[in-house]
Order: C-alpha cells, then sequence, then structure tokens
C-alpha cells in the first residue's frame, strides 16, 4: 500500500507564528500569517506490518492541502498561496500529478480562497473554499456547475462578531483577506454521501457540526453535532469517519450517524490536542495525522500502535492512499 500525506506548512518562521499564538493567548481567528509557507507532499509505502512506514521521496508544491487519488487519472491537490493582504493576489488553485509524477491539469477560479478540501465526483470536483464559507463544484474544465453558499442558508453571522456576512459573487476573492474572523463556518470537509449521491456531507467547524445537504433542493439537516474543531469526513467500512481534531480523537459513525466508536489519536498527557485526519488501511488498522506531537499513529483494533515520527515543522493536513502505479517524477 501506498499513500501521500500533505504538509501544508514546512517553514520553522510559521512554528514559531503558531505558538506565539498559543502561548499568547491571542486570538487565533484575527492574525494572518505572511510570508512563505513551504509545503511538501510525501509518498510512503507501508508493508503491511503494523507501523511498517516507509517514505519513498517527496515533493515541495507551494502550502499543499486537500487531495484526492482516483486511479487512471492522478492525484488531485490543491496548493498555491492565499491572499495574505488585501489586494495582493493569492494563487490558490487545483492541480493534478498523473502517475509519473506530471502536473498535466491545473484548474483556477476567483472563488478559490481558503480551499482546505477536494473531492472527485460524477461530474468534476467538489472543494470547499473556507474563505467564502462556500462548497464549490467544478467541472474539469473550470466551469462552477454546483455550489452551497453557507451565507445564504442559515450561517451568515461572522464569527468574529462582526456582523451579516453577504458574498459577492461576482469579485476576485482571490485579492481578498478572510482570516477566520470573517468567515461563518469555515466549512472544511465536503464529500458527496457515499450511501446516497442525491446528498453532500460538510463539516461546519465553527459550528461544531456535520451538514447533509440536498444537491437538488439545496437544503440541508444536521447529522451530526457537539464536535470540537473537526475535520475531514471520510466514508468507513461501518458508514463514516472524521477527526475530532481539538480532543485529539477519531470518530466513527454508522451508515445512520451513530456515534459506535471515539479511536484516541494522541498522547493522553500532550496538553494541545489535534488530530487532523485518519484513514482506514487494508490492514484492519487506522493510520491517523498526530499533528501537535508530529506523528503519523498506527492503531489495530486491539489498541496496539506504532508511529512514525514527521519531524517538526512538518505538521500533516491529509493522508490519502494512491496506486502502487504512482511515483513522484524523479
Amino acid at each position: 500500500m501506498k499513500f501521500v500525506v500533505s504538509y501544508p506548512q514546512t517553514n520553522w518562521d510559521y512554528v514559531k507564528f503558531r505558538l506565539n499564538r498559543i502561548i499568547r493567548g491571542k486570538d487565533k481567528s484575527n492574525d494572518v500569517f505572511r510570508g512563505l509557507p513551504g509545503g511538501k507532499l510525501e509518498l510512503f509505502e507501508h508493508n503491511g506490518e503494523l507501523g511498517g512506514i516507509t517514505s519513498l521521496g517527496e515533493i515541495y508544491p507551494i502550502k499543499p492541502f486537500g487531495m484526492q487519488y482516483v486511479a487512471g487519472e492522478g492525484l488531485y491537490f490543491i496548493t498555491g498561496l492565499p491572499c495574505s493582504e488585501e489586494s495582493v493576489s493569492g494563487d490558490e488553485h487545483i492541480a493534478r500529478m498523473n502517475d509519473n509524477g506530471e502536473i498535466d491539469l491545473e484548474i483556477r477560479s476567483p472563488l478559490l480562497t481558503q480551499v482546505r478540501s477536494l473531492r472527485r465526483t460524477e461530474n468534476g470536483l467538489m472543494v470547499t473554499a473556507s474563505g467564502v464559507d462556500a462548497i464549490l463544484e467544478f467541472d474539469l474544465s473550470g466551469a462552477l456547475i454546483w455550489s452551497w453558499w453557507a451565507t445564504e442558508h442559515g450561517y451568515d453571522q461572522a464569527y468574529g462578531g462582526s456582523g451579516t456576512r453577504v458574498i459577492d459573487k461576482t469579485i476576485d476573492h482571490r485579492l481578498k483577506n478572510y482570516p477566520g474572523r470573517l468567515q461563518t463556518t469555515h466549512m472544511n470537509s465536503a464529500i458527496v454521501d457515499p450511501y446516497d449521491s442525491s446528498k453532500v456531507l460538510t463539516i461546519l467547524f465553527y459550528q461544531g457540526k456535520v451538514a447533509r445537504i440536498d444537491r437538488n433542493t439545496l437544503a440541508h439537516e444536521i447529522v451530526i453535532s457537539d464536535l470540537n474543531g473537526a475535520h475531514h469526513i471520510h466514508p468507513h467500512s461501518g458508514g463514516y469517519m472524521l477527526s475530532n481534531s481539538r480532543q485529539g480523537e477519531v470518530l466513527l459513525f454508522d451508515k445512520d450517524f451513530n456515534l459506535t466508536e471515539r479511536i484516541a489519536g494522541t498522547n493522553q498527557y500532550f496538553p494541545v490536542k489535534w488530530v487532523q485526519d485518519a484513514i482506514e488501511t487494508p490492514f484492519s488498522t487506522h493510520l491517523i495525522a498526530d499533528c501537535n506531537t508530529f506523528k503519523l499513529r498506527e492503531r489495530d483494533r486491539t489498541g496496539n500502535e506504532k508511529s512514525h515520527n514527521t519531524k517538526m515543522p512538518n505538521r500533516v493536513f491529509q493522508i490519502e492512499p494512491v496506486a502502487d502505479s504512482f511515483n513522484f517524477k524523479k
């Protein structure tokens, strides 16, 4: 089994920035990092034994976030700098890397800002653009074919208390700086429901909820609540899985969204817990991104664990399985 890990920030200046916010207790939604954050994708191979993980190589795209591998197409991923200062354009975009490690597709849009997740759909690519509190679906030519705007569906109050948010869909949002305090939901993950393709599931980060959206009517219902900084909702063999980040755990749900299991994803004594992502492996284990201790933790069903140190400042954002044929370009 091969898999790719994305690290959006690999610059020590960014580590200092984050530590300063945590230690000094600054409002985490107000500060915006200005500078080059770095970025890396790392390819791993798993030999089937618990903790049997070997790095096969790495490449250095700028600030890579969400990604998905599609057999016969390649690895789609988000890359590029966001706008960190008004009127200074960002360049967040979608790229596709084929199995030979070559970029053979790029998609850009004036709506792509603070983009976090990416999923291949039947008709194109679905992303969460946290900067504008929207789920956007593009075809492979870059045309917008479907969207859901949280500000138009009951989530229009800015997180920082600055009033009602209205999104102008006609402007180039890559020129706008949208720190967390201006966002209303910070949607960071969206997938087509694997058990009902007429629905989309998305994480409302600030609200601590998962919403299920009807793709035709755009009406939504809340199916999971009481989350604490959640990320990355995924299909699971028993239903669904997501990372309850601030609680340092992975949550498993059945197909009716009933909680079935909590999997500890970090050291219970570590003071600032943060689990960013997790995948179910073919080896009856879960591979978990324990970001704040810079580890990939693999746990089996009996609680046995082995870990791989990603080393500071390599803070994992996502883990994505790929085909055995996939390689980075030499």
